[in-house]
């Protein structure tokens, strides 16, 4: 966004500045660049002063507003069309009356008016997609579905010609170039997760909690906080409030209490039908004296039931993002949401929450956790705020693949991110110009949440590999939690061998794939001891490959990895007394930018029993470069890693212990699953009858490749 604003005026185009997630986004997202020296104007066609965020009524931020004329319905119908034509006319007041003239224009919610501003002003659109608004719409008659139509196409059109799209989460940018015809003519649709400001979260601006809302003799109470739409599916907290009472002994039954808290608009219908609705509902079960409702609260009055509550029910499924889960747990509150949408991109299951299917049983048997065990919160809580903020990372390799996967994750977790990769040697024609580079990487990071310090580093000479440590002790003050070894420059090596006997190679071969593969490897971790054991703590991961247990590629490859992880085993041995932990990671078929770029290439090198066409959906159904990122998250966060120390592992099974999942929701399936290895093999028609849980022991795995 800033590289195309060379001016600095930025226009944010805004259908209604209320209070919710989607007002968030625009508040803060105005804020940090005006911050940063922007000039910033808010265009929208409703700003009620009494309800909305403090920043657009306090004179911080410039908010224009024009269009309320224009009715949101027509005796109740015709939303859609109406809020066409009022952000129409609001894209025709930007263009023909105001004064400010914008180099970009941040849209969002509502992309109509995007041609027109791409027809009459020579500024950038970027156009943020919260979700598809054809997917939000009911088709409940035949006349309904006629009346989307040319809007749904409309919408599908408008969005595709911005000159940037951006989206909330991962889960929003599968739905969207689902949903998009159009969107196969954009490049890609980047992932802009919302932020929330700290700040505004400081106990400082606590305030206190009438006992009409929390009862003095309620020692436990849950909290919903949603807007008051049906699509926020707050009955379910209501059901499964229902069911904990139920559930408790009497000493417990009346100790708990469900606040009921969101944004509250009296001149949407939507708002008063679903607030009535819930009323009714709480009479109805006999709940009044123990659901207590909150219409519009203050920021203050938000922050204070956030940090008091026993835990944040947080209940919409297929959420597009969810901002109020990472607020939570900034406050350091355990999440109970849904196992679907945006949550499960910030939520880690058992760690900082619970992932649990639409279902009130499903949420009552978790909320019992925290009323039997009061120290479950803080220990949810604690892992919430803490993940890997403060901690300090060294990730070789970085620019593309690999290495941007696992800086990516660290980043999203609030880490510091030393990157490093080789200068592009430009004269060179294998480079290939189109692949991510590290500044590239190094933005993605700061985008996420961390910091990134992008080195370029050439990993096969000895003096810069000491003095990229020698800066991390000097600007971390000694300070480093986190190598990640993953360098490597043996990827040309190996193409050109490819089908080759040893001897019929150059003896070249062998330093092309294990001078910084492996060789690099180990001066990396001296150094990284050097500063991790004085601290007592610190975790090094080098990423290995089964090629170190069974033939793969060629001789120097399969040496390398075997050395690698006999590496791990033994410097391990040493550590482990100051408790830095050394660990062997083996991922998957992994779907790297070489790899997705070379596919037919890369299904010549089939292995073992596999043919190619086996070989090339191996990888078409891999794993991405970000789950080996959340593989490393995870052990990172992990107290107890240096029981880990000195082992093997595979990233499936590491996502399958921790319980975490592809950035794109899928669960990867380990290479030690019989039912997967039989799928991919000759014997696939037999898979079926196999349960997904049997596992090859790894015991088993190493005897059977064992030449003793």
């Amino acid at each position: 966004l800033l590289a195309m604003c060379e001016k600095g005026r930025i226009a944010f185009l805004h259908p209604d500045l209320g209070i919710g997630g989607a007002e968030r986004l625009v508040v803060d997202a105005a804020l940090s660049l005006k911050k940063s020296g922007y000039d910033v104007c808010l265009f929208t066609s409703h700003h009620d002063l009494q309800h909305c965020f403090p920043e657009t009524a306090n004179g911080t931020l410039s908010v224009v507003v024009s269009g309320d004329f224009i009715p949101r319905s027509i005796f109740g119908k015709c939303n859609a069309v109406c809020a066409y034509l009022r952000m129409i006319w609001l894209g025709l007041f930007v263009l023909l009356f105001s004064k400010f003239r914008f180099d970009v224009a941040f849209v969002d919610q509502i992309s109509v008016v995007v041609p027109l501003l791409r027809l009459f002003s020579r500024g950038k659109i970027i156009f943020y997609c919260h979700f598809p608004d054809q997917l939000l719409s009911e088709r409940s008659s035949v006349v309904k579905s006629f009346y989307r139509f040319p809007i749904d196409q409309l919408e599908d059109y408008s969005t595709s010609i911005a000159h940037c799209i951006l989206v909330n989460s991962k889960f929003t940018q599968e739905v969207c170039l689902k949903t998009f015809k159009s969107f196969e003519r954009h490049s890609c649709v980047h992932v802009l997760y919302p932020s929330f400001n700290a700040s505004l979260l400081s106990v400082e601006k606590l305030s206190p909690i009438s006992e009409t809302v929390v009862p003095r003799n309620r020692k436990y109470y849950f909290l919903s906080l949603n807007r008051f739409e049906p699509k926020k599916n707050v009955e379910l907290a209501i059901y499964a409030f229902l069911n904990l009472r139920e559930t408790l002994t009497e000493e417990y039954r009346d100790a708990v209490q469900l606040v009921v808290a969101g944004g509250y608009d009296p001149q949407l219908k939507i708002n008063l039908d679903y607030f009535a609705h819930l009323l009714k509902l709480c009479k109805r079960l006999n709940l009044n004296n123990f659901v207590s409702f909150v219409e519009s609260p203050t920021e203050e009055l938000k922050i204070s039931l956030i940090s008091n509550c026993t835990a944040l029910l947080y209940t919409p499924s297929n959420e597009h993002f969810g901002i109020v889960p990472l607020e939570a747990m900034y406050c350091q509150v355990p999440v109970i949401a849904c196992n679907s949408g945006g949550p499960m991109e910030t939520v880690l299951h058992e760690k900082t929450g619970y992932l649990v299917p639409s279902d009130p049983q499903a949420f009552a048997d978790v909320m019992i956790k925290f009323v039997e065990d009061a120290t479950l919160k803080t220990k949810f809580g604690q892992a919430g705020l803490e993940m890997l903020s403060g901690r300090v990372a060294l990730v070789t390799g970085a620019s593309r693949g690999i290495g941007r996967g696992v800086a990516l994750q660290l980043g999203e977790a609030g880490a510091t991110v030393y990157i490093t990769s080789r200068p592009v040697d430009k004269s060179d024609s294998s480079e290939i110009a189109d692949l991510p580079t590290l500044e590239k990487t190094a933005e993605e990071v700061n985008g996420r949440g961390g910091k990134a310090i992008a080195v370029y580093c050439d990993h096969s000479k000895d003096e810069e590999i000491k003095a990229l440590f020698q800066r991390i002790e000097e600007e971390q003050n000694g300070q480093l939690d986190i190598l990640v070894n993953n360098a490597y420059s043996g990827i040309k090596a190996i193409a050109n061998c490819i089908g080759k006997k040893f001897w019929e190679c150059e003896p070249e071969i062998w330093d092309d794939i294990n001078n910084t593969g492996l060789r690099n490897h180990y001066i990396c971790s001296v150094y990284a001891a050097r500063l991790m054991v004085p601290r007592k703590s610190g975790l090094i991961v080098t990423i290995s490959s089964v090629g170190g247990l069974r033939y793969l590629f060629n001789v120097p490859y399969g040496v390398g990895k075997a050395a690698c992880d006999r590496m791990a085993v033994d410097c391990a041995e040493e550590l482990k007394a100051k408790n830095v932990a050394y660990i062997s990671i083996w991922p998957g078929a992994v779907q790297t930018e070489l790899i997705l770029n070379n596919l037919d290439a890369v299904s010549e090198m089939a292995v073992g029993s596999f043919d190619k066409e086996t070989v090339k959906n191996i990888f078409i159904n891999g794993e991405s470069t970000e789950y080996v990122g959340k593989a490393v998250v995870h052990l990172a966060a992990d107290k107890d890693v240096i029981k880990r120390t000195g082992r093997v592992y595979f990233t499936a099974d590491i996502g399958r212990e921790y319980g975490f999942v592809d950035v794109n929701n899928r669960s990867i399936n380990s290479i030690r699953s019989l039912k997967h290895i039989l799928s991919m093999s000759n014997y696939r028609k037999m898979a079926w009858a196999v349960p997904a849980w049997i596992r090859i022991p790894g015991w088993l795995m190493t005897a059977a490749c064992s030449k003793l």
